[in-house]
């Protein structure tokens, strides 16, 4: 019997794991902004096509569709999503998995996704000040001031996990704020810009799998979006990544779980109700503070690198996943994952996130990292011979991950792969995940309790 064509769109390390992940049961196609080596082999293996082309041209992957006819398309990065790849697809009469533009909103309109959540969840959102003209920023900045908060500058539309500024670590001042409010309003005409409440407190992820109405939580997940150990230097797209053997983190508390699993089902329903039913990964950014949780920003797919970590422990095949979106049977009996901790770290070029003067070869001994059991996600990458690779652009160049009983371990694994099989002058984090790190998150939120309690006090 022939085998399911399923198209992956788009040529990062999480389309990698994809395909990965299809290959074992589905004949995988792929539309690729560039050659990425391992999925060009996965697609030669399983008797597949692939194209090279512009991603978020929904003329281009709808040409692409029609050539070869795969039975679904999976469709998961920010710009297709938000150029309405997925709509023209579907259009066209494709099995087509992932968010609609109007869906997707949800990601690429940052004041649409707060609005939204004011709507539905008031009691968990921040306060915030949408600006849409120069001359509104010092009032709303004043607001701030008077309540004593700090301030994130945010842009309206899609950055690349690069636009959001933060006080203090990017903004030292109120003024460097409106400052940075108005080079946005600027240098982004037809924008609005947000400002909102500065969050204090424990950054995490959830993302969870629905066909609309139905929903089933991943894991959650920390990412590391800071480019150097102890998360200082610039924001990046995400240097890394964790999961643990339970859906909650070191530091959650169940009810933490369950309030992000009850803001995520009310967005879900919200959506629907207002006609813009959301099918596929809603990326849920939260923060735990002092007053308990808090939501932060809202995703329309599978994050990068969260989303290699949650492949990583699902038992479940991709293909019957994606399978249970389009039929709307979405469950906690179809989706499943495995007990297990996940770690997931990116190398990089040095210069990273600032682009690269010249691109840099290096090497990897594939087969020693995968006998550790490691997984190797090539990203921002060419194949250049063998195992010898060239980066490209600005951009993370490969990821590796490894699962294992505790987190700990599972960076442990990562380190020693990196550091024994991997030669270039390229830089990662090795303090993602570590044992001494995961414990200060959780001295962190042990702290965040005892001012909880203090707060709490008549």
């Amino acid at each position: 019997m022939d085998r399911t064509g399923i198209l992956v769109v788009g040529s990062g390390g999480r389309e990698c794991a994809f395909a990965m992940s299809l290959a074992s049961d589905c004949r995988v196609y792929a539309m690729m902004d560039h050659e990425n080596p391992l999925m060009v082999d996965i697609v030669n293996r399983t008797g597949g096509r692939y194209g090279v082309g512009r991603t978020s041209d929904p003329d281009k992957v709808l040409r692409f569709a029609k050539e070869y006819e795969p039975e679904f398309i999976f469709v998961n990065s920010d710009e297709p999503l938000a150029n309405g790849v997925v709509d023209e697809l579907l259009e066209a009469g494709f099995k087509a998995v992932g968010a609609t533009r109007r869906a997707a909103q949800i990601e690429w309109d940052k004041v649409y996704a707060m609005r939204l959540m004011s709507d539905v969840c008031p009691e968990f959102t921040p306060f915030y000040r949408v600006i849409t003209a120069e001359q509104h920023i010092a009032d709303a900045i004043s607001e701030f001031k008077g309540r004593n908060i700090g301030i994130a500058v945010k842009p309206q539309g899609l950055t690349g996990g690069k636009g959001v500024r933060v006080m203090p670590e990017h903004l030292k001042t109120y003024e460097d704020c409106a400052e940075y409010a108005r080079e946005l309003l600027q240098t982004r005409p037809g924008e609005s810009v947000l400002l909102v409440e500065r969050l204090e407190g424990i950054e995490f992820t959830i993302m969870g799998i629905t066909d609309g109405e139905s929903l089933v939580i991943s894991p959650a997940s920390y990412d590391y979006p800071f480019r150097f150990e102890g998360d200082r230097g610039p924001g990046t797209g995400g240097m890394g990544c964790f999961t643990d053997v339970d859906k909650k983190l070191p530091f959650m508390s169940d009810a933490d779980l369950d309030c992000c699993r009850m803001i995520m089902q009310r967005v879900i329903d919200e959506m629907r109700v207002r006609k813009s039913r959301f099918k596929g990964v809603l990326n849920g950014g939260f923060f735990k503070t002092a007053s308990g949780i808090r939501f932060m920003e809202w995703n329309g797919r599978f994050g990068d690198p969260e989303g290699l970590n949650i492949l990583s422990v699902m038992t479940t095949p991709l293909s019957e996943v994606l399978y249970s979106i389009w039929e709307e049977t979405v469950s906690e009996d179809v989706i499943s994952f495995a007990g297990k901790a996940s770690v997931i770290k990116y190398v990089v070029a040095k210069e990273y996130p600032s682009a690269s003067p010249n691109a840099t070869d290096f090497e990897i001994d594939r087969k020693a990292i995968e006998n550790l059991g490691v997984a190797v996600y090539p990203a921002s990458c060419i194949n250049v011979e063998r195992d010898r690779y060239r980066t490209l652009k600005r951009s993370r160049v490969m990821a590796f991950g490894s699962v294992a009983d505790s987190i700990g371990a599972a960076s442990d694994l990562v380190n020693k792969a990196i550091d024994c099989h991997v030669s270039g002058n390229l830089d990662y984090r090795r303090d993602i995940g570590s044992t001494e790190n995961v414990s200060a998150l959780v001295q962190a939120a042990q702290k965040l309790a005892v001012s909880s309690t203090r707060v709490a006090r008549p």
